[in-house]
């Protein structure tokens, strides 16, 4: 959710709706590949409903991958406290706490 709030504060007026529609898209798509790639090396690891030798590779394999993103942080535009344009801007997490 962190991220639909980051998108829906830089998104352009007009085009939430398509923003939103691109989001999901690409959610659902890194949903699908990682589900794959964790098929495959958990295959690749030998792991099976009786062989657990592996796992706790696997597991640590899996939790480090969940730390990749973050060096591309710092590629994300800070968000602007208020508009450019003078335009009032619709702030949600102060509608989501009340």
């Amino acid at each position: 959710m962190p991220v639909l709030v980051l998108a829906a504060r830089i998104c352009p007026p007009g085009v939430e709706a398509t923003l939103f529609a691109g989001l999901m898209s690409i959610f659902n798509a890194g949903g699908i590949v990682s589900r794959q790639l964790g098929a495959a090396l958990t295959d690749y690891l030998g792991i099976t409903s009786t062989q657990f030798e592996n796992l706790a590779l696997l597991v640590l394999i899996t939790n480090l991958s969940s730390l990749l993103p973050l060096p591309f942080l710092r590629l994300l535009d800070t968000v602007p406290d208020d508009d450019p344009s003078g335009e009032e801007t619709l702030d949600i997490e102060a509608n989501v706490k009340e």
